[in-house]
């Protein structure tokens, strides 16, 4: 938290726009439970060099390979109408002429379903963010620190998706889950600094926003730090959930920006909100 307002605002506003460019010129990468298409996954007992078969599945498939406790598993993503040339090649790679005879799974899902989870993904996401702004509206009533805090959980949004873009993190299924949960962490600190700075006013600002910090933060990082262990977890133990891994990932990134935009955007907006703007209303 700064004491110039305008440096505390000007900074994560610059994140955010840093945000939506990224978004807006790399794009983010998306699962095939949102696009639509072919998982197949092969175990294999053995560590072996994949290479030759990303290779031949250059710019018609994504393959990585992942290790288990109890060997290693191949994953391949492909559109579906690219299925039978993804498994021409994966029979030439393990010299088979049945993928029967590899220990072989596929899922594939279609572009309507795909559309559909999309579609029913982002309703969740809206009617989350449409009912808390609601919520936060009917307990301040009042619209400068009502509207900073609807505007911190936005720009925690953007901030994430910006840095899963970024970071090449799927958007999918699971990580719309991790940015449902991103909204109700974002109010959480922001209604614990507005709530304290609007209700105590008998104390200077910096110091309410101090008491208000340590509460905060402590909240914070201890949900970090639980999110660390459990992607520490998965990348070492479990690396075949990934779903795991991304969820963890997506909550870190925005509990990072939420810490920017509660104690810079919220405290910044606020601070001039109770010096000036107050001040100048009552003169």
């Amino acid at each position: 938290m700064l004491k110039d307002y305008k440096l505390s605002i000007a900074i994560p506003i610059a994140l955010i726009i840093m945000s939506i460019l990224l978004i807006g010129f790399k794009g983010l990468p998306k699962s095939i439970d949102i696009t639509g298409g072919t998982e197949i996954t092969i175990k294999v007992n053995k560590d072996i060099d994949i290479s030759p078969l990303k290779e031949s599945l250059k710019g018609i498939a994504e393959i990585k390979k992942l290790k288990a406790a109890e060997g290693y598993y191949i994953v391949i993503r492909c559109k579906n109408e690219d299925v039978n040339i993804v498994k021409q090649k994966i029979k030439e790679f393990f010299n088979v002429d049945s993928l029967d005879k590899l220990n072989y799974s596929e899922k594939t899902i279609g572009a309507m379903l795909s559309a559909k989870f999309f579609e029913e993904g982002l309703k969740a996401v809206g009617f989350a963010f449409l009912f808390m702004a609601i919520a936060v509206y009917l307990y301040f009533r009042n619209p400068v620190p009502s509207g900073t805090i609807i505007l911190c959980a936005l720009s925690d949004l953007i901030m994430a998706l910006g840095a899963m873009s970024l970071f090449n993190i799927e958007l999918s299924s699971a990580t719309i889950a991790a940015l449902l949960m991103v909204i109700g962490y974002s109010v959480d600190s922001n209604i614990l600094l507005t709530t304290r700075v609007l209700k105590r006013l008998s104390k200077s600002f910096d110091e309410i926003v101090k008491e208000a910090m340590k509460t905060g933060l402590t909240m914070t990082f201890t949900t970090i730090s639980a999110m660390l262990i459990l992607l520490i977890v998965v990348k070492l133990f479990i690396p075949v959930a990934d779903i795991l891994a991304n969820i963890a990932t997506v909550l870190i990134l925005a509990l990072f920006a939420d810490i920017i935009n509660t104690w810079l955007l919220n405290a910044g907006i606020l601070r001039y909100y109770i010096t000036e703007y107050r001040r100048s209303e009552e003169h």
